[in-house]
């Protein structure tokens, strides 16, 4: 009987050869190693010994730069017959936000950032721009001009005067880029008729003055150059009304760009219901 006990008073069983071995090698002994937890601010799979020099030689490991997915560049504008550098701005950046926020010409407004509205209205390489739209790096080396360079000598243009008297100016918001059609209408069309100048002002938007005192102006100028004998701008080429639209989309005229219009003989016609005149807010009398 005492032989019988015997083997029960030893203890627990001893473990299998492989297992004993198996725990003795270590994390580097098997396929169940590498589903074993990492230690503490480890990673799993990473070296504990590798650096962070080690990393950055590493191009797949390394993060973008922010510049790669934002391209920047540095270029020149011409603005008003002055160079303006502009330094390291983001190449989607409009010649709109670029005028007002890098170069602080805060003239030309952000009224609709669409091409809408015209209040941010200026001439690029002498053609009227909704400046919002234009990417600010594809006008380097163009000329710019704002409604801050129609000044003469310090003083307000002819057509800032006469829209000042005119009562043109109320908000305030939209006569930059009305301005600036003005200056740009008068240029290619040195005498327009009131269709003519309504025409060009279809792209300025405007709640306050209903255009009158904008016509009025325009009339105002008209007059006052003539008086004086003042050159038009446009002399030799049919009068053209500016516009935002592409070439030959019925936005300038053709001998704008060097295409000769093909004459039309004027059409009698009777007058028709809605051939009435403006009244002083600009709608029908």
């Amino acid at each position: 009987m005492d032989g019988a006990d015997g083997p029960a008073e030893t203890g627990a069983a001893p473990l299998p050869a492989d297992a004993e071995a198996g725990r003795e090698a270590g994390p580097e002994a098997g396929p169940e190693a590498a589903d074993a937890p990492a230690a503490d601010g480890e990673t799993p799979g990473e070296d504990p010994s590798a650096t962070p020099q080690d990393a950055a030689a590493d191009p797949a490991a390394a993060p973008a730069a922010p510049q790669e997915e934002h391209p920047l560049a540095s270029y020149v504008l011409r603005v008003n017959g002055a160079e303006r550098p502009v330094a390291d701005a983001w190449i989607g950046e409009s010649l709109l936000y670029v005028l007002r926020e890098r170069l602080g010409l805060a003239g030309a407004k952000d009224g609709c950032s669409q091409g809408e509205c015209g209040a941010c209205n200026v001439q690029v390489d002498g053609r009227l721009v909704a400046s919002c739209l234009v990417p600010a790096v594809t006008a380097a080396g163009s000329e710019v001009r704002t409604v801050e360079g129609l000044a003469e000598d310090g003083q307000p243009s002819d057509v800032q005067r006469a829209l000042a008297r005119c009562g043109a100016v109320q908000c305030g918001f939209c006569i930059p880029g009305m301005a600036m059609t003005v200056h740009d209408l008068l240029e290619g069309n040195p005498a327009p008729t009131e269709l003519e100048t309504r025409q060009a002002l279809c792209g300025n938007l405007c709640r306050c003055s209903g255009y009158r005192g904008v016509v009025d102006a325009v009339k105002e100028v008209v007059a006052e150059r003539e008086a004086h004998g003042a050159p038009g701008d446009g002399d030799g080429d049919e009068p053209r009304i500016p516009h935002q639209a592409g070439p030959g989309a019925g936005g300038v005229n053709a001998s704008a760009f060097g295409v000769a219009p093909e004459p039309r003989a004027p059409e009698p016609r009777s007058p028709e219901p809605h051939d009435q005149p403006y009244g002083q807010d600009g709608g029908q009398a």
